[in-house]
């Protein structure tokens, strides 16, 4: 009896270690299937698997060093006398930028010279063209069709820098913006403005895939230059505010020297993220002109800068009359057969000079003419000419003219060597 539960229980125990091994091998086979059999598509899960894990790589990675800063570009600045384009400071002047919207100053000379010449008038109408109308950036919100004289327009494109007005008065009075760029680009060579290339007629950032309009400060310097022999460029760009229709709030004037600086009277500012802020600024001060450029600097610094120059150049300059009409110059010219035996000639017109105030004492007037004299010769003859120059440079010149008449000796005169009382020549001034 005891055999046989002895033999249940080793029976019972048999049964439960095989039922646990069964178990166990179950749950074997179920975590680790199989490897099927490769076939042509298992390249596919292959390659998928090694890109995820070359991605988790680089996730992986201490980060990258960040790449260096793009070098700041350096500000351009100019500052010049405008009537002998004497340069009283400059830096990095001819390097090439872009000008943004003083471009628009090209196109106000020329639409001024053209007005000069009889070819538009300031009260002719333009008519705005759809794309007028969608220029953005600094507008006016001209709208298609609207009709405009061109004196509005340039008023608008000078104050408020409208690049809508721009645009209208390129197509309204060239036809086309590219026969208005041809122009620009054609009056800027014959400036000298060897540097300058118009892509635009307002200064906008250029499209994708175009280039940006390109000068430098020395060229704009230039174009300052002839701009300021235009009484209407100060009168546009001189204004401090500018309202197109009656219901709106004024634009003012984007040149804020106009406010800071009482001898500012005119040009523009210009202003892109790829050209920084910018200015072509002018003022007179005791009867001299300057102007000032600066390119890419800060929001106010470029006001600040601009003044700063012009104040510095007006501090080391002076005008001086240094030849007076009718004043005698040079040595007496021996005058043959004649009862005046010799005569000092005299300067034919004033000359004034603009020059540093340390180069006053410099100055040299150099006179030429004939070592001798044969009459007749009348009063006012142009005998010779004289030069001021400063350092070898000429400054101004003009002709040396005879003050009075000379007329050869009578018979009586060569015989006798007297005239009549009445018949005395002139007297020279001393």
């Amino acid at each position: 009896m005891v055999v046989m539960l002895r033999g249940v229980f080793v029976f019972g125990m048999m049964m439960i270690l095989a039922v646990a091994m069964s178990g166990k091998a179950e749950a074997k086979s179920k975590s680790t299937p199989k490897a099927k059999p490769k076939t042509t598509q298992d390249t596919t899960p292959v390659k998928k698997t090694k890109k995820a894990t070359t991605s988790r790589t680089r996730k992986a990675a201490p980060p990258a060093a960040k790449p260096a800063p793009e070098p700041e570009v350096p500000v351009s600045a100019i500052c010049v006398e405008a009537e002998t384009g004497m340069v009283l400071h400059e830096e990095n002047a001819d390097l090439p930028r872009p000008p943004a919207s003083m471009v628009k100053l090209m196109q106000i000379l020329l639409v001024t010279e053209g007005v000069a010449s009889g070819k538009w008038k300031l009260d002719q109408t333009i008519t705005v063209s759809k794309n007028a109308e969608g220029m953005g950036g600094s507008q006016v919100y001209l709208k298609m069709n609207d009709v405009w004289p061109l004196d509005t327009l340039m008023q608008a494109m000078s104050v408020a820098s409208a690049n809508d007005a721009a645009m209208a008065v390129a197509e309204g009075l060239w036809g086309s913006k590219e026969k208005c760029l041809e122009a620009m680009n054609a009056r800027a060579k014959e400036l000298g403005m060897t540097s300058t290339v118009y892509r635009s007629v307002h200064g906008l950032p250029p499209s994708k895939g175009e280039e940006p309009d390109l000068t430098t400060a020395r060229d704009m310097a230039a174009l300052g230059r002839e701009c300021a022999k235009h009484p209407e460029i100060f009168r546009w760009t001189g204004m401090k505010e500018f309202k197109l229709r009656p219901e709106e709030a004024p634009h003012a004037n984007t040149n804020k020297m106009l406010w800071s600086m009482p001898d500012c009277d005119g040009f523009k500012t210009g202003f892109i993220r790829l050209a920084g802020f910018c200015i072509t600024a002018t003022a007179k001060r005791n009867d001299i002109r300057m102007i000032a450029v600066v390119m890419g600097d800060e929001k106010r610094d470029r006001f600040k800068y601009a003044e700063q120059m012009m104040d510095e150049g007006f501090a080391l300059l002076t005008r001086q009359k240094i030849v007076s009409q009718g004043e005698v110059l040079g040595e007496p010219i021996p005058v043959e057969k004649c009862m005046t035996p010799e005569v000092k000639l005299t300067a034919g017109n004033d000359v004034w000079v603009i020059v540093k105030k340390d180069d006053i004492p410099k100055i040299e007037v150099v006179s030429d003419f004939p070592p001798k004299l044969m009459p007749p010769i009348a009063s006012g003859t142009v005998l010779g000419e004289f030069r001021v120059q400063l350092n070898g440079n000429v400054l101004g010149k003009g002709p040396l003219l005879s003050p009075v008449e000379l007329k050869p000796m009578t018979l009586w005169e060569r015989l006798f060597g007297s005239v009549p009382l009445h018949n005395a020549p002139a007297s020279q001034p001393s």
